[in-house]
């Protein structure tokens, strides 16, 4: 016996990837940033969708700058997504999207928003470098399918953020050779309710990460010492050069966090991290 009447199934994908990339070396759109840890405009990735999307993939590849193609010089990235008739009317649905040093097959985030249909979309970008380029790959997911049966979000939110130096909030919470770190306070009291969260990428203020560094990251709720948790690995990032050229994942954890409620994050490491990483979350509304 079936438990739903029909599938949750889509029948429209759509992506950016064929509006263009830099010289072959960039999936997606290239985005550039503006002055050290300043957007940059608003660039069009998708002229409009011809059915409203309920879920999405964002790639961010090969940050880079045009002095800077791969090296050890920080590269912390916020990617900014959003709708609207020109760029001087923008209605960011998802914001800050990043990490740090996104290389290789870059930094992927899961995400259940939707996009309408008929609306331009665009991105803008931040960088600790002025005239950072990133490569941002969206595919779009919608069409027909069961609404009841998949959750889906009108935007996201994050929270954290040091945007003065486009970081994350400095993240202790790390343990050693697979054992779990401490937790880390992201917010002390959501303004608001989320229909679950997400993890950001790591970011970084310096270029000490050693080659092979795996982590892995939970979130949780609770007070100082009674945290719960309630997304077990939904990050993962892995550093595979001693440029901190990083490539991770982060997936959606679905999970009613009330108004008021205390989010906290904590890693495992494979091998030393730096000491003075950052991290955000992001809630899903």
């Amino acid at each position: 016996m079936s438990l739903l009447s029909k599938n949750p199934s889509f029948n429209y994908v759509t992506t950016n990837s064929s509006v263009g990339a830099d010289a072959g070396t960039q999936a997606g759109t290239t985005v550039t940033s503006g002055s050290a840890h300043t957007y940059g405009s608003w660039t069009q990735i998708h002229a409009g969708l011809t059915y409203q999307s309920s879920i999405c993939i964002v790639r961010i590849n090969a940050v880079e700058t045009s002095a800077n193609v791969i090296s050890a010089t920080t590269l912390n990235t916020y990617i900014d997504i959003g709708i609207g008739p020109d760029s001087g009317n923008v209605t960011v649905i998802l914001e800050k999207l990043g990490g740090s040093q996104a290389q290789g097959l870059g930094i992927i985030y899961y995400i259940p928003v939707m996009f309408p249909p008929d609306t331009i979309i665009w991105a803008r970008h931040q960088n600790t470098q002025a005239s950072a380029k990133a490569g941002v790959e969206v595919t779009f997911y919608g069409g027909v399918k069961n609404v009841a049966s998949f959750p889906s979000f009108s935007k996201m939110v994050a929270l954290g953020a040091a945007t003065s130096t486009t970081e994350g909030t400095t993240f202790t919470g790390m343990g050693s050779s697979g054992s779990e770190g401490s937790w880390v306070e992201i917010v002390s009291s959501t303004s608001e309710d989320y229909g679950g969260g997400m993890i950001s990428s790591l970011f970084a203020s310096d270029t000490s990460l050693q080659t092979g560094l795996h982590i892995t990251f939970d979130m949780g709720l609770g007070g100082s010492g009674s945290e719960i948790s309630i997304g077990e690995n939904a990050m993962h990032l892995f550093t595979w050069s001693s440029a901190e050229q990083r490539s991770g994942i982060s997936l959606p954890v679905y999970y009613n966090i009330p108004s008021g409620s205390r989010i906290t994050l904590r890693g495992s490491r494979s091998v030393t991290a730096d000491s003075n990483p950052s991290i955000m979350f992001y809630g899903l509304i």
